[in-house]
Parts: C-alpha cells; structure tokens; sequence
C-alpha cells in the first residue's frame, strides 16, 4: 500500500531502513560474529517472518506487555537510547567486500541469479497469498 511522507528527507523510507539493517549486518561479519549464511538465517528465521507480519513498532509493542511501548521503553529504552549513540564503525574496505563477496560465492554462487529471483518472487508472492488469506479468516 503507497505511504505519503510528512516531509521530505533523503532517499526512500525502506531502502533507508535496508541501509541502516545493511550496515549492521556487515558489521556482524566484521567483527566475526556471524558469517553472511548465519545471518541471512538468522534473519529470515525471525526477524523477517515478525516484520511480514507486523512491523518493528507493533511488534515491541506486543513485546511490551499490558502495556505496550509504555513498558518497553520503561524497562528498556534507557539501554536503546544508550546503544544508538555507540555504534562502531563498519570499514568496508576491500578485505570486507572480499570476505562478503567469497561467502557469497561459497553460498549462492551457483546458483544463477535469475533462479534465486524467481524463487524470492515466488516465496514472496506465497507470502502475500498467506496473509491475505490470514486476514480474510480475522475478518470472518
């Protein structure tokens, strides 16, 4: 469903939040924490279904409590605000691109790219007829 922006700002509101998911993830793989498979899973396997189905408000809300963002931010929000000003740097410089580019080779790399978009657009659409459907029972 199209969004009206309330004001302008830079760039599209989702490749923003793509960006700013991006930066992390590398980060991850920076740091060694993760490897670009374990991540893409990790991320597919959670977070990704809690964000086709609600987004990251509604879903802190939930995780709230009773009483919702209220909650969250009272037992949480000091330790977020906290962690939003202490973000380390992501130098993706050639060794990076490379360690990302190899495990992507390692992962996907025979698989053609035309295959592994038919079978996102696929999933994607199985998705949207699932929710549909979902919605169509919450309404009944």
């Amino acid at each position: 469903m199209p969004r009206v922006l309330k004001k302008e700002i830079q760039g599209f509101v989702a490749n923003r939040l793509q960006r700013a998911i991006m930066r992390e993830a590398c980060y991850l793989v920076q740091e060694g924490v993760v490897t670009i498979d374990e991540l893409d899973d990790i991320v597919t396997s959670s977070i990704g279904l809690r964000w086709a189905v609600n987004g990251p408000f509604s879903s802190l809300h939930m995780g709230g409590g009773p009483k919702g963002l209220e909650s969250f931010f009272q037992h949480l929000g000091k330790n977020m605000a906290a962690s939003f000003n202490v973000i380390p740097p992501v130098e993706l410089d050639e060794k990076l691109q490379h360690r990302i580019i190899d495990q992507a080779a390692a992962s996907f790399g025979k698989i053609p790219i035309p295959q592994m978009e038919r079978q996102r657009d696929n999933a994607q659409v199985a998705l949207l007829r699932a929710l549909a459907s979902q919605n169509e029972e919450d309404h009944s």
